[in-house]
């Protein structure tokens, strides 16, 4: 949802401008859609992996960084491994992340369990506790790449990546793309681009 709010709605805008006789019908949510019962033309999901039947185009990269405000760290400290997350207040995604979060250590996957005072599924909620110097929040960049760069949350363990997932367009398998429809997703791969743009400039490479 809040990807849809954030990033797609200015392109939606911008493609129905150029193009006022296509009607776009917009579902925002986090859940995972059954797109030929409820007659969806696609839908983005964003994942590590899909089914191997899945009908689907990749369109963009999705990096996820773990955050703190100066405010949070100036009182607790930062912490210099993911195994330390343990003693920190960590504000946790309930759709993915409720008890854990998934680092890459020494080239291998590792998973730290979290605990802390508030769990929502709307990441930009988590971002608003953040920013008010109550935890610390394992966010993607495209919800947290503006207050990076305006210093209001600060990248940590940067030595310890999280895995990176992929942003992709889902058909129906059992349905005829519309060229419309194809027109759209390519549209948005063109403006999304391999490399996004909101993590340009933030240095999490």
């Amino acid at each position: 949802m809040t990807f849809g709010l954030l990033h797609l709605t200015p392109l939606i805008l911008e493609f129905s401008q150029a193009h006022p006789d296509i009607r776009i019908d917009l579902d925002f949510n986090d859940r995972r859609v059954n797109l030929i019962e409820e007659g969806m033309d696609f839908a983005l999901r964003i994942t590590d992996r899909l089914p191997e039947t899945t009908v689907a185009r990749r369109l963009t990269t999705c990096r996820s960084v773990v955050v703190a405000s100066p405010a949070y760290l100036k009182r607790h400290g930062e912490p210099g491994h993911p195994d330390e997350l343990t003693r920190h207040a960590c504000l946790a995604y309930s759709l993915t992340s409720r008890s854990s979060w998934p680092f890459i250590i020494d080239g291998v996957a590792h998973s730290v369990e979290i605990s802390g005072p508030i769990t929502a599924n709307n990441g930009n909620a988590l971002q608003e506790a953040a920013l008010q110097g109550m935890g610390i929040v394992h966010e993607p960049t495209f919800i947290a790449a503006d207050a990076i760069r305006e210093g209001k949350l600060v990248p940590i363990l940067k030595a310890f990546p999280t895995p990176v997932l992929d942003m992709f367009a889902v058909f129906p398998g059992t349905r005829f793309v519309p060229q419309l429809v194809r027109a759209f997703v390519d549209f948005l791969a063109a403006r999304l681009g391999p490399e996004p743009y909101w993590d340009r400039g933030l240095g999490l490479e």
